[in-house]
This record gives structure tokens, sequence and C-alpha cells, in this order.
């Protein structure tokens, strides 16, 4: 099958399919879902009720808003905001404040409850930035990773997470993912070309690496899911059997698999750069010429895994540290060694991939045999 190689047409069939799944219907429906929301301003606050426990707040702000969107626009209803005592969750609101709020309309009359902040104009702001950015200087290869970005976010929402939840296998769907996600991030970037197809098959030899350290160092560290945020209240309260396992296992290749693809994408450009200034080449020489841009890029991508991690966990370090925890603790604790092997076992894929692609440059770039000069 020969490939069509104009990008914009790679652009417009990723921005169909893109808008297609869009428009998939949710897996999950509950009562909250059928409750319209809208953005309301903070006209009034009450505090009277709101029980200060240290840092944090028990009660509730009785607030009156003005509603700024919706059937019932310009209404002024009374909404309260609940607090449970979660700096990590609850919010203080004060007049002028814009909130996301439920409205909740009743025989009674119109109240609301008020869900958060609402920050949609600043992270539509930031988001069409990158864009703009990414498409400024990268030109279009920059716009086809801004649209590969909105893809995979899409993938991820509503085709992804619905999969799972109807109860596919979580490691073959994810390695499914990976396989269309792969495809279409360096198809995007890259065009439908040796180069992209080197990048391609270079990534997926890292991640496939990846998965197998992961699943051997799940079992030897003696991890589960357990330790993943959120993993007790999707399997208590919403009443859905997920293998712990294999979800850890998902995390722990998902999360490094763009890192890896990075990484293979660099060398597949340069092995491109080098064979396009020197056409004779010799199958060997292309080989050692990617593993040199490789070893550039591993020294300084692991360190990126380890400090974004690091930056992650940065104020349970600063706990541990203030109150004097002993490392050997530290070092042995189930949540800490997970991170420590996801982050390792990503370096792994990383460094795997460094050869792997470069052997599949020299391959397929120069077409001669591996051992002529």
């Amino acid at each position: 099958m020969r490939f069509v190689k104009n990008k914009w047409t790679h652009f417009l069939v990723i921005i169909i399919l893109s808008a297609l799944f869009l428009m998939l219907p949710e897996v999950v429906e509950n009562d909250s879902k059928v409750i319209p929301r809208a953005q309301v301003e903070i006209l009034s606050v009450n505090n009277d009720v709101l029980d200060p426990i240290g840092i944090v707040y028990n009660g509730a702000q009785d607030c009156i808003v003005r509603i700024n969107e919706g059937e019932h626009k310009g209404k002024e209803i009374p909404a309260q905001n609940y607090m449970n005592a979660a700096l990590d969750k609850d919010k203080l609101f004060k007049p002028g404040d814009k909130a996301i709020c439920m409205i909740h309309d009743r025989e009674s009359g119109i109240s609301g409850t008020l869900v958060d902040h609402d920050r949609r104009a600043v992270m539509i702001l930031l988001v069409l930035l990158l864009f703009v950015m990414l498409t400024i200087f990268g030109g279009t290869s920059g716009l086809g990773a801004s649209i590969s970005l909105a893809f995979t976010a899409i993938v991820i929402w509503k085709v992804y997470i619905p999969l799972m939840l109807k109860g596919f296998p979580p490691v073959v769907t994810a390695i499914g993912l990976i396989f269309v996600l792969g495809i279409v991030m360096c198809v995007l970037v890259a065009g439908a070309n040796k180069r992209a197809l080197t990048a391609i098959l270079g990534g997926f030899g890292g991640t496939a690496v990846t998965i197998l350290l992961g699943a051997l160092f799940t079992k030897l560290f003696m991890l589960d899911g357990g330790v993943l945020p959120y993993i007790v209240p999707l399997l208590s309260q919403s009443g859905m059997k997920f293998n712990m396992n294999e979800l850890f296992l998902c995390t722990i290749f998902i999360g490094n698999a763009g890192a890896v693809i990075d990484l293979a994408m660099d060398i597949a450009a340069g092995c491109t750069e080098v064979i396009t200034h020197a056409p004779d080449i010799s199958a060997r020489k292309l080989f050692m010429s990617g593993i040199n841009i490789g070893r550039m890029d591993i020294g300084t991508m692991s360190n990126t895994l380890v400090m974004g991690y690091a930056g992650g966990f940065l104020s349970m370090l600063l706990y541990f540290h203030a109150q004097g925890t002993p490392l050997i603790d530290i070092l042995n604790y189930r949540f800490v060694v997970a991170e420590i092997m996801v982050t390792l076992v990503g370096c792994f894929g990383l460094i795997s991939a460094a050869p792997l692609t470069s052997f599949i440059a020299a391959k397929i770039m120069t077409g001669k045999p591996f051992l002529s000069e």
C-alpha cells in the first residue's frame, strides 16, 4: 500500500477523526451529570458556618451568585460551597470570583452548589498559546505536533478510558493505544516516510522493553495498583472491577512512551540528516552515527525523567526530610519504591530505544547489508 505523502491530507484525516471521537457518547451516566452547570459570579459570601481546623476548613460558605450563562442567565440565587477539610480539594470564594456552579431547579426555587473556580478561559488561552508557539517555531511539523497533542488527549478520554470502563484488558488496550498514537504522532510530525517508520519501530521497541521490565520489577518489588491515586474510590464507590497490577503496569509504560518515542524521533531525524549529506554512507557508519546522537539524548532525557518525578513529589520529599525519616524507611515505602521503579524502568526504555532505532535506521535508510562497508 502506497503511503499518502501530503502532510495536509494527514492533518485533515486526524482532525476529522478527532471530531468524530468527540461526538462519541459518554460511557457512564450518573445523576450528577444530569444537573446543569453554569458560570456564576460570586456577589456576596457568608462564612458564619465555616469552621477553621488548622490550615483547612470544615462546613460551608453561603454565597449569593449571579448566573452568567444558560437558561437562568441573569438570575441571582443562593449557592453553597461545601468544605471537607481537604486542602487539595477545598476552595474559598470571595466576591467577584467566577465559578462553576451546579444549578438545582426545584419547585421550592433555584439554588446552586459551587464546584470550583472557572478556569476555562485561562486554560484555553494557555493551550492556544502552546499551539501558536509550536506552529511558529516548528512550521508544519509544529502544527502536526499540535494536532497530534489534541488527538492524543481526545483518544485517551473518549476511547481508551471508556474501553477500560467497559472491561477491556488494561495492558492490551494500552498497547493498542500506544501503537495508534505513536503512528499518528510520528506521521504528523515527520510525514509518511522512512524517518517516521524508523521512529515508530524504534519507539515501539523501547516501549516493549519498558513493558517487560515493568512487569518483572513490579513482581520483584511486590508492588500492585494499590499505590495508584484514586484507586480506592474507583473500586469501592463505583463497584467496578479492575486488575490493579495490570492498571499499574499501564501507568508505567504509558507514562514513559512519549519520552521513548521522542528519543526515537531524534535519532531518526539525525540519521536522516546524515544520509542526506552522505548518501553513500555504509549501514555500519550510519548505525554508529545514530548511537552517537542517542548517547547525548539518553544522558539528558534520563535526567529529565528523574527531575520530572522528583518535582512532582517535592512536597513528599520535604515532609520526609523535615520529619527526619530514616532513608532506609523512605526507600522501602511502597509508594516511594513505585515512583523510583517507574523512573528507572523508563530510563531503561530510553537506553534500549537508542541502539534499536539506530539499527533500524541503518537497515531501512541505507538498504545495505549491515556488515558491508
